[in-house]
């Protein structure tokens, strides 16, 4: 028998490849060969996946930040302002107690707009990180000279509107604000009692209405002349 020829072999070959290449097409493996449920985060290669290849249920659920789950270690201090926050989308919840200090609030970024009804409660506020400045609208000092009180007479009283404090100066009308006023260091409350009030509005006196009064009263049977006394104040803003 004649051995085929080195020409025959290399036409059955191709012959061969010919047949085969459609049957041999039948097993590379397309979606229909998947089952369900059967591809796992091993079989995948890592950052191989585009958002083209997620649905957009997906992609909704990538984009919601899970409630509690940014403390104050995951911003930059001050890197929060209005603009970051919508209005009313800030509640107990999405604040880890304890971790929202000064530091991390922008100086004026969250108004009463910005949080939800009730949602600030004690917990949500580190210890020690409030001031007059972050609860009230007005707070200092002032000082009443000896000079300027003199001798009040037995069962009398002394009365004054101190001038030139900060809701004068910024013209502010603190006529239906509360007010709260105390005195500092040594006062002879034995001798003298003293109590304040806003001052109402006057048409006559532009500035009347961001002033308060404050009266010292002689309690005792004999005249008396008080030291100097030095005052606290604090003016919250009634809703």
């Amino acid at each position: 028998m004649r051995r085929p020829s080195a020409a025959m072999l290399v036409a059955l070959l191709a012959l061969f490849v010919a047949l085969g290449g459609p049957a041999q097409a039948k097993h590379f493996i397309n979606g229909k060969d998947i089952r369900r449920g059967t591809v796992a985060s091993a079989q995948i290669k890592d950052r191989s996946l585009a958002e083209l290849d997620l649905s957009p249920t997906a992609i909704r659920a990538l984009q919601v930040t899970p409630d509690g789950s940014i403390g104050a270690n995951k911003l930059v201090p001050g890197a929060i302002g209005g603009l970051q926050i919508a209005d009313g989308t800030v509640s107990g919840t999405d604040l880890v107690d304890g971790t929202v200090t000064a530091a991390d609030i922008a100086d004026g970024a969250i108004g009463s707009g910005r949080l939800a009804d009730s949602s600030v409660t004690g917990a949500k506020i580190a210890d020690g990180t409030l001031t007059t400045a972050d609860i009230a609208r007005f707070s200092g000092a002032f000082r009443i000279l000896a000079d300027d009180l003199g001798v009040i007479k037995a069962h009398e009283c002394w009365s004054r509107e101190p001038r030139g404090l900060a809701p004068e100066a910024a013209g502010a009308d603190i006529s239906q604000d509360a007010l709260l006023v105390v005195p500092r260091g040594s006062f002879n409350g034995q001798t003298f009692s003293f109590n304040y009030r806003t001052s109402a509005p006057n048409p006559n006196d532009p500035g009347a209405a961001s002033r308060f009064v404050l009266t010292l009263c002689n309690r005792t049977d004999v005249d008396a002349a008080p030291a100097s006394v030095a005052f606290s104040y604090i003016i919250f803003d009634l809703p």
